[in-house]
């Protein structure tokens, strides 16, 4: 498809040229590639359809993209969109009228009837039937003559169906092109082939969400437009709709990230989550269009302030990036994995499932029947082996780890909360909620909570670096010295809008405590920000720092990482349909 509009109307052509793939020449970098038999993991559910995945979790969509290489066509492409006088523009948000800008769908009650579709481009359109009526949502609303994109979205099957220029009718609907995707496979068109858009991918894991923008987390790149575009078409699509020949002009299928040094601290806490989406998942050219369009649904709760604001970030602080090298098949939608720079960090779930990201794996308790859920970990000064508690006070070794001995054969007065290691891996503590400490190895016991009364459940536990001391935390944010750990403060006195749910040590001196709703409280240590002030999807479980300071990780309870400083994001199972929420990270 080609189109030439402004926000709402404009002709649009369609050419059923075959197209020409064109794989960049790229610097190497180490890619890891899932090369085992099975069904791909399940990516974020689709709203309204919580069975369904949007598309596998290593779909080419919900890739992060933050440290792939520059495209060395990156600034001749941006000339080409007069990215230097030309601020992006949501296509999205209140119109004032009954119908929303956006792009409308719908997820189809069981029974609604499917009917077959006459379709313009015949030949590269999936013949159907369409589970299409006169109540499904129409872009722009049932009168609109612009491009009339109808998404539906089949929670029985999983599958996903969008037309281009939908015009339903009793006697015969009618559309310039249909496609149908398996949301549970990462199967690309055929090459050539066009879809509801000219790229030839799926217009529904390109949108925008104003639900997500409020949980905090956008994990996913977003669909964009551009006026004029060349001949030839990128990974992962598979379609062209361009002007000329020319490589001065962006293919479909380029993807464009927001420069990592735009500085995001001047705009509102919603717009940074859309900032920060753009700097690691960054913006995939799908359409013709005005440029710099970039989509999001037609959802009437988008606030006008944000999506002025989101009108101020300019295409000049964006530049295309080279992704080939995450392909795994050219007809394929998986993504390889690239290996991100620095330190990494694990999850690990209630059912003592553990999930690396940057660092690595040494098994987990997934598969065992366990008596109480895992609720603690701690790493080796190896960094190759990891303990892992459960609230039974049974300790789990992995990698490296000498078991040291467990609570798990005796009787608590009250559940393990956490666990810390001494720093030369010869032994660690295990806390229990009404504060009783209990020691194996060489970690020494420098007292305890046990036996006192608490204003509130003790929630966690740190170690000084020399492995002397240690702190306890509770829920309502108070602080427990023992050994040389020095007391810099706590919230124990403040009132609280979420509780405190854990707490770590910085190497270099003092401690943060962070609460369910991503609020960070430093004493003695360095703050680097939080995510207090987002409206998250999960609470918070979990904080990690990085090994010498300099910043630290959040984790929610799906598993959604959050960085701040130095700590570089290499993953998350945001994406992850869990079988156990994500209770801590080590």
């Amino acid at each position: 498809m080609q189109r030439q509009r402004s926000r709402r109307a404009g002709a649009r052509t369609r050419r059923a040229t075959a197209g020409l793939l064109v794989l960049s020449v790229v610097t190497v970098f180490s890619v890891t590639v899932a090369t085992g038999g099975g069904t791909a993991r399940a990516g974020t559910p689709v709203p309204g359809a919580a069975g369904c995945p949007m598309f596998p979790s290593d779909n080419i969509w919900n890739a992060d993209i933050s440290s792939m290489p520059v495209d060395v066509h990156s600034a001749q492409w941006l000339a080409s969109m007069d990215s230097g006088s030309t601020f992006l523009h949501p296509d999205f948000g209140p119109s004032g009228g009954a119908t929303p800008y956006g792009m409308p769908y719908t997820v189809v009650p069981s029974g609604h009837p499917f009917v077959p579709v006459s379709f313009q481009y015949a030949s590269e359109s999936d013949p159907g039937p369409y589970p299409f009526g006169a109540d499904t949502p129409i872009e722009g609303g049932q009168n609109a003559t612009g491009d009339r994109h109808a998404i539906m979205i089949d929670p029985s099957t999983c599958t996903l169906y969008e037309l281009y220029d939908a015009t339903y009718s009793a006697g015969g609907s009618t559309a310039g092109s249909g496609a149908i995707w398996n949301l549970r496979s990462n199967a690309l068109r055929p090459a050539g082939w066009t879809s509801a858009d000219a790229a030839g991918l799926p217009i529904m894991p390109g949108l925008l969400r104003y639900d997500e923008v409020q949980s905090g987390q956008i994990t996913h790149a977003i669909r964009m437009t551009a006026t004029t575009t060349d001949t030839s078409y990128l990974w992962p699509a598979r379609h062209e709709a361009g002007a000329r020949s020319d490589p001065t002009l962006p293919p479909m299928g380029a993807r464009f990230r927001l420069k990592a040094n735009f500085n995001i601290s001047g705009y509102s806490p919603q717009a940074q989550v859309v900032l920060r989406a753009m700097q690691h998942y960054g913006l995939i050219l799908a359409d013709n269009g005005s440029n710099w369009y970039f989509g999001g649904t037609a959802d009437p709760a988008w606030p006008i302030a944000l999506v002025d604001e989101l009108k101020t970030i300019p295409a000049s602080a964006f530049e295309a990036i080279d992704e080939s090298s995450l392909m795994v098949s050219p007809d394929s939608g998986q993504a390889g994995t690239l290996d991100v720079p620095g330190p990494g960090y694990r999850l690990v779930a209630s059912d003592g499932g553990v999930f690396a990201f940057g660092d690595g794996f040494f098994g987990s308790a997934g598969a065992l029947p366990l008596k109480a859920p895992v609720v603690g970990i701690a790493d080796t000064p190896s960094g190759n082996g990891y303990w892992l508690v459960a609230s039974d006070g049974g300790v789990f070794s992995y990698g490296d780890a000498r078991f040291q001995g467990s609570m798990g054969a005796r009787h608590l007065s009250a559940p393990i909360v956490g666990m810390a290691a001494t720093p030369d891996g010869n032994g660690y503590w295990l806390v229990a909620s009404d504060g009783g400490v209990f020691s194996f190895g060489d970690a020494p016991f420098l007292g305890s909570m046990g036996g006192k009364r608490l204003s509130a459940p003790i929630v966690g536990m740190a170690a000084t670096p020399d492995g002397n001391g240690y702190w306890l935390v509770a829920s309502d944010g108070g602080v427990f010295s023992f050994g040389d750990a020095p007391f810099l403060g706590s919230m124990g006195a403040v009132r609280l809008r979420r509780p405190v749910v854990g707490m770590a040590a910085n190497p270099g001196g003092g401690y943060w405590l962070v609460a369910s709703d991503g609020g960070v409280f430093s004493f003695g240590a360095p703050f680097f920000g939080s995510a207090g002030a987002l409206a998250l999807s999960k609470p918070v479980v979990g904080i990690r720092p990085v090994p010498g300071g300099g910043g630290y990780w959040l984790v929610g309870a799906d598993g959604g990482i959050f960085t701040y400083g130095a700590a570089n994001f290499h993953g998350s199972t945001a994406n992850d349909l869990l079988n156990a929420p994500v209770v801590t990270l080590g």
